[in-house]
């Protein structure tokens, strides 16, 4: 009698916990000295772009940025409309029960609200 053995891998998805966080970031905006400064501010958008998130013992870190466009009334004689791009950093560290490095981490951030 012959017996054939195999050896596959097997890989099993868990989900070890979910938490919701509120992150404020703040960060300066510097107007390049080509455009008018800023009398009021119109419109805010914002997207959030993660470059790095990490699971560690206990915890999880990410890093990212959050892309901001902001519309605003310029500060000269014909107060007109101009626009202006920009960037803030931000890193936040997350204490999670449950995780151990090399796991796998899945996240869903978004812009609620801008303030300037």
């Amino acid at each position: 009698m012959q017996v054939d053995m195999a050896k596959e891998s097997l890989c099993i998805n868990k989900i070890v916990g979910q938490k919701t966080e509120k992150l404020m970031v703040e960060g300066d905006m510097i107007v390049p000295d080509v455009k008018p400064d800023i009398l009021n501010t119109i419109s805010t958008t914002g997207n959030v772009c993660i470059y790095k998130k990490e699971v560690l013992e206990g915890k999880i870190r990410i890093d990212g940025e959050v892309q901001v466009y902001v519309i605003y009334l310029a500060d000269n004689e014909n107060e007109e409309t101009r626009s202006l791009n920009t960037s803030i950093d931000f890193t936040q560290i997350i204490d999670f029960e449950n995780c151990n490095s090399g796991m796998s981490l899945e996240e869903s951030v978004w812009v609620r609200k801008l303030r300037m």
